[in-house]
């Protein structure tokens, strides 16, 4: 008969049983932390992703006036410079373009010859004073769509999806302790 103060013996079957379901829930409990982490991955990514599209459809519709006022002042400013003023500006702006790709991190032979054939589109016949007013309303587009392609490839780089870092490295450290226990076992 034991004592009160000696350990209590167990048998080698009992003790393994008792490994064996600790390792068994300790497994269960570190797939509901990983489900977990991955959850509130999800959530924050999800609120992200509505704050988002709620902004890009307030900006679209914020765009749809602002496009207006600008194209007419394109227009009138194109009419009322010099033709070599407007091929300047035209100019300006694609080389304010290729620094955005530059600065997003995208810059290839594509974008270099889009630009390339996109400010010649509109140089050229500005520079024979062909500025009319669908020409301005085309040239804005252009740029529009072309900071969008910027802004878009800006987001997509900040987008964070991946593993469950912090269960990962939980479960490392388990097998180490599990690894340094049989070892001195």
């Amino acid at each position: 008969m034991t004592q009160a103060g000696e350990p209590r013996r167990e048998s080698i079957p009992a003790l393994a049983r008792r490994l064996a379901g600790g390792l068994v829930q300790l497994a269960r409990l570190e797939i509901t932390r990983g489900r977990q982490e991955i959850g509130e991955m999800i959530a924050e990514t999800k609120a992200g992703a509505i704050m988002l599209g709620t902004a890009a459809g307030l900006g679209f519709l914020a765009l749809i006036s602002l496009d207006m006022a600008i194209i007419l002042g394109v227009a009138a400013l194109f009419d009322a410079l010099a033709d070599l003023a407007v091929v300047i500006i035209i100019v300006a702006c694609f080389v304010g373009l290729a620094i955005g790709f530059a600065i997003a991190g995208v810059v290839n032979a594509f974008v270099i010859i889009a630009l390339l054939i996109g400010a010649a589109a509109f140089a050229v016949p500005a520079s024979f004073g062909f500025t009319a007013a669908w020409l301005s309303a085309l040239f804005v587009l252009v740029l529009q769509l072309a900071l969008v392609a910027i802004f878009v490839l800006r987001g997509i780089k900040q987008i964070r999806i991946g593993p469950p870092e912090e269960t990962i490295s939980a479960v490392k450290e388990d097998f180490a302790w599990a690894k340094r226990l049989l070892r001195r076992g």
